[in-house]
């Protein structure tokens, strides 16, 4: 299982995981051509691709997505809140709706040979998610804004063989 980080900061968020049998992108908020480039440096190209994770619906994470969308018709996951404030947005003017998939925090779905939870976030968004993702014996898990943390989302860390967790600087929540 790889996890990379394609891009991480305000100005936009993109992170791979991998098998060798599927590829998603978590988030979306860097140009296609920047995501494309990127994935060219680890030999995968987006027709590849299974599905995009959006963890919330703020420009850093999805600013990329309606080209992106556009161009490779790639499913996109999301709760149903944060699907329907992209709707709101001028962003999901060229994005097929039958490309949707909501997800509900804490319930498994499949994604190629992954198996995804996602599970409840804390930030100033309309549902925003993290996601673990788990393949052939081994576990991913992927956080973003990550503000205020709880044992529940702990226990959505355990276990990992990598985390990438993405959030303000927060000496407390580093050392703990």
């Amino acid at each position: 299982m790889k996890l990379s980080s394609l891009a991480s900061s305000s100005e936009g968020n993109c992170i791979y995981v991998g098998t060798k049998k599927t590829n998603v992108l978590v988030d979306c908020g860097v140009s296609a051509k920047r995501i494309e480039n990127s994935l060219s440096e680890l030999d995968l190209t987006v027709p590849e691709f299974d599905g995009i994770l959006i963890t919330h619906e703020h420009s850093d994470h999805i600013n990329g997505l309606r080209v992106f969308s556009k161009k490779h018709h790639v499913p996109l996951y999301g709760t149903k809140e944060t699907l329907e404030a992209i709707e709101r947005m001028d962003v999901k003017k060229e994005i097929d709706p039958d490309l949707y998939r909501p997800v509900r925090a804490d319930e498994q779905i499949v994604v190629g040979d992954f198996t995804v939870t996602p599970f409840s976030n804390s930030h100033d968004a309309a549902n925003p998610v993290g996601y673990r993702a788990e393949a052939d014996g081994h576990a991913v898990g992927v956080v973003t804004d990550l503000g205020v943390y709880s044992q529940y989302t702990i226990n959505h860390l355990l276990g990992l063989d990598a985390v990438l967790l993405e959030a303000n600087h927060d000496v407390h929540m580093l050392e703990a």
